[in-house]
């Protein structure tokens, strides 16, 4: 190898490489930008969240307060409404008995009509009446705190005891708590946690206690995700003053978009590697065919810079010794001639030179064959006249080594070819598949079109060689034969190349050799082409 083909070489191979590797620094980049792609949208939706959750608790901490010093403010206005309802009760009652003593049954009637638990008035000529009676169990109601409301645990009632003037000592009167408590209820702070847990995206409100858990120095929002029955809450902790308001509210729209960015970030992962793997395979393709197409190139112009060789070579040759063999060959036959005095053993002896200097100049003439220029002279040829032209010639040499011939056209029309070199190439190969069964045998020839492509197809027996060993016989000087130059299929190989074709050998079984022809029917040649 000289230093231009090795560098052509290392060329060629560090092109390659450099192709590979910028390939996979692309898509190596390309998957990169999308994991951090990925990534960034993970974080902003994770911030996004975090900021709508902590937004939404501080919302409903606000919340929270107002409701908390409106429910103070509302069980103070309760509690004062039922001070003066209970508070005028228990005047009008007062007032009415000073008119005329109540019974217990009107007492009763009174305080069923009033929407009171009932009434109680202590005289002060200790007369007691009550209705309805039992209602009030407590003595002495008289020594009570006046104008406070009192709550009665055991029979949940509110009362209010009021001190009497002139003949009444007090009036107590009372009111069922059933109500009061429902009041309550619907405005105290454990009611409208009830209700926001019961709004869309909130699972739980409630209120802690620092000392369970927050510290008091967490005056910061904070949010962690929690497992609840297999479901993911976010739970936001505010400071509320003293204690820690704990919102839970439900994370599975934030789970549900961080798992679509995952998939997504597959799917444009599978997307990114299945195109790095077709563009790869279509750069390797295509390196591959460029490398294939140097590869023949720098293969054609070795083989013309070897042709060109040869050629000088073989002119000199042929012009240095055909001259001493023309004059070897006309001594010896001079002395055939005119020798009368020789006996028969010199004789012998003259004729084998003879024959050596006849054999020697037909090498050369071969080679002088195979070095030289094949210039085609295109014309319109019919390939089955060629071939059934050679046949003619060779039929009789072959029923002499007993070799059979089977051919079988199947393409009758013209192609454009020079004559004379396409029938060298086929004499070469019948002649060649005739030595090749000295023993007798037989060649299959066929005629067909496939594609756009004229096959001239030969087939023999009587190759011992391998498959492997098969493409041998198209080099220069390769041949099985005593006798031969091994430059017969050589010459026919570059006849085929003149004319655009190719030449293929198979081995379709042991002991069979078969040799393709292909000929390109459609493709236009220019007269003064040089062939190859």
């Amino acid at each position: 190898m000289t230093k231009d083909e090795a560098g052509k070489k290392n060329t060629n191979r560090f092109y390659t490489e450099s192709a590979w590797k910028a390939n996979l620094i692309v898509i190596g980049t390309l998957i990169l930008l999308v994991l951090a792609y990925f990534f960034w949208q993970l974080r902003y939706a994770e911030k996004t969240f975090n900021n709508h959750a902590g937004e939404h608790a501080r919302m409903l901490a606000g919340m929270i307060r107002l409701n908390a010093d409106s429910s103070v403010l509302s069980q103070e206005i309760v509690e004062e409404i039922m001070a003066t309802f209970l508070g005028n009760s228990a005047r009008f009652v007062e007032y009415l008995d000073s008119i005329e003593p109540f019974s217990a049954d009107e007492l009763t009637a009174f305080a069923e009509e009033s929407g009171l638990a009932g009434i109680r008035i202590v005289r002060n000529d200790s007369d007691d009446t009550e209705g309805p009676p039992g209602w009030f169990s407590m003595e002495n109601t008289c020594q009570i705190e006046n104008r406070v409301i009192r709550y009665l645990k055991n029979k949940n009632i509110y009362y209010l005891t009021l001190p009497g003037s002139n003949e009444s000592a007090c009036v107590t009167v009372g009111l069922v708590g059933k109500r009061i408590d429902k009041l309550k209820e619907q405005i105290s702070l454990e009611h409208m946690l009830g209700m926001l847990s019961d709004q869309a995206g909130i699972r739980y409100v409630r209120i802690e206690p620092r000392a369970l858990g927050h510290g008091k120095s967490a005056d910061a929002t904070q949010i962690r995700i929690v497992d609840d029955n297999k479901d993911k809450i976010a739970e936001v902790s505010v400071p509320l003053g003293p204690d820690v308001m704990v919102v839970g509210l439900k994370a599975t729209h934030f789970f549900e978009r961080v798992n679509q960015l995952r998939n997504e970030f597959v799917v444009f992962s599978i997307i990114i590697v299945s195109l790095g793997v077709f563009f790869s395979w279509l750069l390797y393709r295509y390196q591959n065919a460029h490398v294939n197409h140097v590869k023949r190139y720098e293969r054609r112009l070795a083989a013309e810079k070897e042709d060109a060789a040869l050629g000088r070579a073989s002119s000199t040759i042929t012009h240095e010794i055909r001259n001493p063999l023309n004059a070897i060959s006309m001594g010896l036959q001079r002395l055939q001639m005119e020798a009368d005095e020789l006996d028969d053993e010199h004789r012998v002896l003259i004729s084998n030179l003879l024959v050596a200097v006849g054999r020697t100049n037909s090498i050369i003439s071969g080679l002088h064959r195979y070095a030289g220029p094949l210039v085609p002279h295109l014309q319109k040829v019919n390939p089955d006249s060629v071939v059934n032209h050679i046949l003619t010639l060779y039929r009789q040499p072959c029923e002499k080594a007993s070799v059979a011939i089977h051919y079988k056209p199947q393409y009758h029309q013209i192609i454009m070819a020079d004559s004379h070199l396409l029938e060298e190439a086929v004499e070469n190969l019948i002649k060649n598949a005739i030595e090749a069964q000295p023993n007798g045998g037989d060649i299959e020839i066929r005629l067909f079109q496939q594609g756009a492509a004229l096959v001239i197809s030969f087939e023999n027996s009587g190759f011992d060689l391998s498959e492997k060993e098969a493409e041998k016989i198209l080099e220069p000087y390769f041949t099985t034969k005593t006798r031969g130059s091994g430059l017969g299929l050589s010459i026919s190989a570059r006849i085929i190349r003149a004319h655009g074709g190719r030449m293929e050998v198979l081995v379709p079984n042991p002991g069979r050799l078969r040799i393709n022809l292909f000929f390109p029917i459609e493709r236009k040649y220019h007269e003064n082409s040089r062939g190859r």
